[in-house]
């Protein structure tokens, strides 16, 4: 009886992990996180700004994605909001505690 090879030799090449890159001065951890989430929340309230603007001149061709970027800015601040409630709320619990 002969041994069975591997499926090396049928043109199979293995899987490798996908790996992340950061971004060159990209901050890691929480405080990365944090920071890359405020930026995005930041930039939906500009788009939504600018969206807002075209409609009051007249520009805007699509009411949709105006809509979509007005409520794209409202659950990222709403989500920071209670982002921030929560770490204000974990702050006074720690501060409660006895030593």
């Amino acid at each position: 009886m002969s041994a069975i090879g591997g499926i090396g030799g049928a043109g199979f090449t293995p899987l490798t992990a996908p790996t992340l890159s950061q971004p060159p001065g990209a901050k890691t951890g929480a405080t990365g996180g944090f920071q890359g989430g405020l930026d995005a929340v930041s930039k939906s309230i500009g788009a939504a700004d600018t969206a807002t603007a075209q409609v009051a001149t007249g520009t805007a061709t699509d009411l949709h994605a105006v809509t979509i970027a007005a409520t794209k800015a409202q659950l990222g601040v709403t989500m920071t909001v209670a982002l921030r409630n929560k770490a204000v709320e974990a702050y006074q619990e720690i501060m409660r505690m006895s030593v």
